[in-house]
């Protein structure tokens, strides 16, 4: 599977209900070496301890442990671990430590046990940790006492210097309004990191069908252990089941060979495992490590409506963008008081400082799919205007000698779709606007957007995006002739996010580029708590497969915060259509609530950099469990 999508693995476990036929227990949870993970659990057979330890050193295939475990409370006598549940284990010097809860939940009790094989413990009699589920923060005192961190609502902190008296001190971490943890929260697994102190926890969420569990993760000081650093404001994970498929809760998280994985369990039935990817990119969730981001130029807008000229009296905005020689050239959409689009042409030696604008457009409506007549079906404009040539981008192939337009083409009546037309490169230098008579290029009746033409073909045919609500498409072309009825159709596509800040819609910007890591695509997005807002991201794509996504900002790397995208026809709108890599720096062209046109930038190395290390790891993570691999009956 590609680095962003989770491997949901399934673990296997039969049980014989003999001996207790009305009781389906909980497992119970998992702890991890450097080489192994260990699962806990209850396998109901005719033995009198039903408690048993798995064991496996890729984090999904497990086999049983060659000792059976136990929990020994005083001589000759051991802890019945059918009524357990919660377990939550630490390293703490050359041993471990166990917190667990009992059942039934009303009554229930929160008790500690040691270990130094993680299979024999002992019960640490007389230790009174608070009775909510809890975790001790592995390795790691701050004045001579241990840190645990408790909760089942609220999280709070308690401090030991023998773990077995427990002070408790302030709450660190409640649920917050309008996100997705703002129901009770509980606590999951803490790590003992360089950065501080790594808390996970879990949302429970009730629907109409079932539930859902979402992780979210929290660093606090290791200074000060109340103090919180960071935390995610969308979940790391999530998963759900229906509430026919049975009960499911999470068993803990755990880390192997630098990797994360999440474990839930189904009561009565299965364990699964979530694969979440690299340790250290859980650390891309938190707030306030937003990264890559790119710098706005302090001179924006760059182009403004010029109002001595009527065609663009009232808006310039969504440039086009391609660096050609010294200049870099801008194809950008305008609008008068006729309020019909057409193109203008700009340029600049800089990439910031408009050196020449054009007086005149240079290109507009021609025929009947994008000259507006009539009475405008008003849910279908966009920038305050009734149709025409909009949102263009262009792209450069050299092999062509070509300059392919792509835009939206518009008549005020029917469906916006994605218009094709092309300029040689002579014509294009020597501003002889000669395009080519356009055609329509995605079928009809389809609102078809955000076309735009790969710079170079793979496998020897031409590629191009598109978008159709809600997702990116890639379509592969053996030549760009659309003879009828021939259009796009969408063979592959990329999604939104689920809960992330693109999580409603998404649409290609520019015409990717191509880096050393791949394809670079700039989008745009909005979720579905603010539909209004459009905010810009950026994915790298696989160079030979680019409907494979290797890299995706999981947040937004350009947001409206400035007059100039909040004071126009659409506030709140930053919508990229052009970008360029000029002396190894992207600028990328984006239209400010759509009426001006603005530029931001990053150097690239940096960019790409800060995109690898801070990506989304999964984008595809509310779903059914689904077992993909069976482990034993």
């Amino acid at each position: 599977m590609g680095r962003d999508t989770y491997r949901v693995f399934f673990v296997y476990f039969k049980m014989d209900k003999k001996v207790l036929p009305n009781f389906t227990p909980y497992d119970l949870g998992v702890a991890s070496t450097p080489k192994k993970i260990f699962l806990y659990g209850n396998l109901l057979t005719a033995s009198s301890n039903p408690f048993f330890v798995s064991e496996s050193n890729d984090g999904a295939s497990f086999k049983s442990a060659r000792k059976t475990p136990s929990i020994k409370k005083g001589e000759g006598e051991y802890e019945s671990t059918l009524f357990l549940k919660d377990f939550r284990i630490s390293k703490i010097g050359k041993e471990f430590i166990l917190l667990y809860k009992t059942l039934p939940e009303a009554n229930s009790v929160s008790k500690l046990a040691r270990s130094k094989n993680l299979i024999n413990w002992e019960l640490i009699e007389g230790a009174e940790p608070a009775n909510e589920t809890a975790a001790i923060t592995p390795d790691f005192k701050i004045n001579n006492r241990y840190v645990m961190y408790y909760g089942d609502k609220d999280i709070h902190i308690a401090y030991s210097s023998d773990l077995k008296s427990w002070e408790s001190h302030a709450k660190v971490l409640s649920p917050q309004n309008s996100c997705f943890d703002r129901y009770p929260l509980t606590v999951g697994n803490v790590f003992n990191t360089p950065e501080g102190i790594l808390l996970f926890y879990y949302v429970k969420e009730f629907y109409r069908d079932g539930l859902i569990y979402s992780i979210g993760v929290a660093l606090f000081d290791k200074n000060s252990p109340e103090k919180l650093i960071a935390r995610s404001t969308k979940p790391i994970c999530t998963q759900q089941l229906e509430a026919t498929d049975g009960e499911l809760y999470p068993l803990g998280i755990a880390e192997l060979k630098d990797n994360l994985f999440f474990y839930f369990g189904v009561r009565g039935k299965n364990a699964y495992a979530v694969s979440f990817g690299k340790f250290e990119d859980a650390f891309s969730f938190l707030s306030g490590r937003t990264k890559p981001r790119l710098t706005k130029h302090d001179k924006n807008p760059i182009i403004a409506p010029v109002l001595r000229h009527a065609w663009q009296s009232d808006a310039t905005f969504n440039p086009a963008a391609v660096a050609d020689g010294e200049n870099v050239h801008f194809i950008y959409r305008a609008m008068g008081k006729q309020n019909t689009s057409v193109l203008g042409h700009a340029t600049s030696s800089n990439g910031y400082d408009v050196d020449y604008l054009s007086d005149k457009p240079i290109y507009v409506p021609r025929r009947s799919f994008e000259t507006p007549g009539g009475s405008p079906k008003r849910w279908f404009m966009s920038g305050g205007g009734y149709g025409g040539c909009e949102d263009p981008r262009i792209t450069h192939i050299k092999d062509d000698k070509r300059f392919y337009l792509t835009y939206v083409a518009y008549n005020g009546a029917n469906a916006p779709r994605a218009a094709l037309s092309s300029i040689s490169e002579d014509d294009f230098r020597n501003k002889n606007w000669n395009w080519s008579l356009p055609k329509l290029i995605s079928p009809p009746n389809i609102v078809d957007k955000n076309a735009a033409l790969f710079p170079e073909k793979i496998n020897g045919k031409y590629v191009m995006t598109h978008r159709i609500f809600p997702n990116i498409l890639i379509d592969f072309l053996d030549d760009l002739e659309f003879k009828k009825p021939r259009y796009l159709k969408g063979e592959y596509k990329i999604n939104p996010t689920v809960d992330g800040w693109d999580s409603r819609k998404i649409g290609a910007g520019p015409p990717p580029i191509k880096t050393r890591d791949g394809w670079l695509l700039i989008y745009h997005a909005v979720d579905d708590k603010n539909d209004s807002q459009y905010k810009i991201g950026a994915m790298i794509l696989d160079l030979k497969e680019p409907w494979k996504v290797l890299y995706r900002t999981h947040q937004p790397i350009l947001e409206p915060d400035q007059w100039y995208e909040n004071e126009g026809y659409k506030p709140g709108v930053v919508y990229p259509c052009g970008a360029v890599i000029k002396n190894n720096t992207l600028f990328v062209y984006y239209g400010g609530a759509d009426k001006f046109i603005c530029a931001a930038s990053k150097n690239l190395d940096e960019f790409l950099e800060e995109l690898k290390t801070h990506h989304c790891v999964n984008i595809e993570n509310k779903q059914l469990i689904r077992p993909i691999l069976k482990h034993y009956a």
